[in-house]
């Protein structure tokens, strides 16, 4: 639950004491302090002349703290568990990957127990050696200082106290940052990012003293065009998210790739921060760590963003999906997904909700039963929608191809509660496809785009991609049903592997081959073929827990063709593996245009 219980009354007068039991909403205090970073934004930005003067400090920081306004907004009684990975998810920029870590590491160390003045002062300081842990060569005079000097001054009993003199400490360090600083003291400014911590506690103090907070949404903050830099030694700015990697391996090689390097998270979910001047071969070398997702980049020198693929979160419209997309952490802060269902004999699990990827596919090897898998009811996702419609104007629900799934069928009649407000699109494809797409309608719609445009957008997507996979063995398409006109290769594959192709939704033969040594070769052949005609193009690999095999097959991939705009590796979850079985193995592209 909340580690501070909610305010029935709001309107207070300011107090050095405010009584444990009138302490505002976890999500109030966010909000105060994304309102004051708000405020302070373009100044902050303004100010920005360390590590790179690239202006953008500013929204950095308030993109970074409204990924924890959004986790809240969506679940008030979230686990801190969940509010550490949406700040490092929503993370953004050099300041904004810092300031996750401090956030983090924070929150977690509160969520251990009561909170009150020493649990807030203990916080902080774990908070600041996190932030200084992330980056490689820590520069004094810069937020790291602030994070450190208000965290030393943090004391008091009660927590209206620890926050105060800990930004009367965060204050006095902030004005010394020009001497400890050549780039500042040049400049004539303070530390932006520095600055940016002192919004924040301004902005938490605020509401303590009954300041009144509204939630007006996402804040729209529109990634700022990088400054020109020349003093820059690098060319981009890079971000990424890797999940489920070697943190520590991960950061020793990251320490060769660039400056400004920052590093936060763990085995889990680590993100990354750092400039280079080779985008792509840093994701290369990244991907063999873990799956990267996430990917933004901009040029620093040529003053224009020439790749986000995470934006921000549209305030005004939900995006459901279910879990054949192969996505358990969605991908932003207004995605939710619903599950699919898998049985194993009279034991019922829900996709990614009771049963992990690697625990249904250890049951599957001893199971005596084979897996089922049934689609969620009407009723699931009424009330998913009638949740989000209380936060949002309108919800997108994307789902499974109907040719392979009903689920779509219940996400209709579900709609049809809410009428004009529920959009459900088939998306005629399944887990590669389908998650290059829900990237696709997010951006479409952070770009503007009116929910009634994305079931188009889905038909055209389908008409510029294609989706690559092979199987050990037929068996679990047959048993299932999901074989498709596949079936014609049943009873010939004596000593051959099969290619499949997922095309107007249903599984169809690309070909076969004989011989293991053969099958990489063959699918990435079938893969280039088909794409040759885009110049740049979006890619997914998934796996049925072999994460070797994927980077095997990553590797050759991008070595067989240029312009992979990005390229995310997915595992296989129980439903899609329970018809894929064990051994799977696919690709699949969507263009870039």
């Amino acid at each position: 639950g909340s580690m501070l219980e909610p305010d029935e009354c709001r309107k207070r007068h300011p107090s050095s004491n405010v009584p444990q039991q009138s302490l505002p909403s976890l999500l109030d205090l966010a909000l105060g302090a994304r309102a004051q970073l708000a405020k302070e934004r373009a100044m902050l930005n303004a100010i920005n002349v360390y590590p790179v003067a690239d202006g953008d400090t500013g929204s950095n920081l308030l993109h970074t703290v409204d990924a924890v306004v959004a986790a809240l907004r969506n679940d008030p009684a979230v686990v801190p568990e969940t509010i550490g990975d949406a700040v490092l998810l929503g993370a953004r920029g050099n300041s904004g990957t810092i300031l996750s870590a401090l956030v983090r590491t924070a929150v977690l160390q509160l969520g251990r127990g009561v909170v009150d003045g020493p649990a807030i002062a203990a916080a902080l300081g774990a908070g600041a050696e996190a932030a200084y842990r992330a980056v490689p060569e820590p520069v004094e005079g810069t937020m790291l200082t602030v994070a450190r000097a208000l965290a030393e001054a943090s004391e008091g009993a009660d927590i209206r106290s620890a926050l105060d003199s800990a930004l009367a400490g965060a204050q006095r360090a902030l004005l010394e940052t020009p001497m400890q600083l050549e780039q500042l003291r040049s400049a004539g400014v303070v530390d932006a990012g520095a600055a940016g911590l002192v919004a924040i506690l301004t902005g938490l103090i605020a509401v303590l003293d009954g300041v009144a907070v509204v939630d007006d949404g996402a804040v729209f903050v529109m990634p700022e065009l990088h400054g020109s830099d020349p003093t820059s030694r690098y060319q981009y700015c890079l971000g990424f998210v890797v999940r489920d990697g070697d943190a520590e391996e991960l950061r020793v090689v990251a320490s060769e790739w660039g400056d400004s390097l920052v590093v936060v998270g763990d085995d889990r979910l680590l993100r990354v921060h750092v400039h280079v001047d080779d985008p792509d071969a840093v994701l290369v070398t990244a991907g063999v760590f873990g799956s990267v997702s996430n990917v933004a980049w901009s040029d620093m020198r040529a003053e224009m963003m020439v790749q986000a693929t995470q934006r921000d979160a549209v305030g005004q419209v939900a995006l459901v999906y279910d879990s054949t997309a192969d996505l358990p952490t969605p991908d932003c802060p207004n995605w939710t997904m619903v599950p699919l269902t898998v049985h194993f004999g009279d034991s019922e699990f829900r996709d990614y909700v009771d049963l992990t990827a690697a625990a249904f596919y250890e049951r599957l090897a001893h199971s005596p039963d084979h897996p089922t898998t049934s689609q969620p009811s009407p009723g699931a996702f009424v009330a998913v929608y009638a949740d989000l419609l209380e936060r949002y104007e309108h919800v997108v629900s994307v789902h499974i191809s109907s040719r392979l799934s009903g689920t779509y069928a219940s996400a209709l009649v579900a709609a049809e509660q809410f009428p004009g407000r529920v959009t459900v699109i088939d998306s005629r494809s399944v887990s590669m496809p389908f998650a290059l797409g829900l990237g696709r309608a997010q951006a479409a719609l952070d770009a503007g785009a009116d929910p009634s445009a994305l079931p188009a957008l889905f038909a055209a997507l389908n008409d510029h991609s294609d989706c690559l996979f092979s199987v050990s063995t037929l068996e679990y398409l047959q048993r299932g049903g999901r074989i498709g006109r596949a079936q014609a290769l049943v009873g010939t594959l004596l000593g051959f592997h099969p290619i499949l192709a997922i095309e107007a939704g249903e599984v169809v033969a690309a070909g076969r081959v004989r011989g293991e040594d053969k099958l990489l070769p063959a699918l990435v052949a079938e893969f280039v073929e088909r794409s040759t005609r885009y110049r740049e193009i979006d890619v997914a690999i998934a796996h049925a827990a072999d994460p070797e095999r994927a980077a095997l097959l990553e590797s050759r991939v991008r070595a067989a063709r240029p312009g992979i705009r990005s390229l995310r590796i997915l595992t296989l979850g129980a439903v899609v593996g329970a018809h894929a079985g064990p051994g799977a193995l696919g690709l699949a592209y969507l263009s870039a245009d």
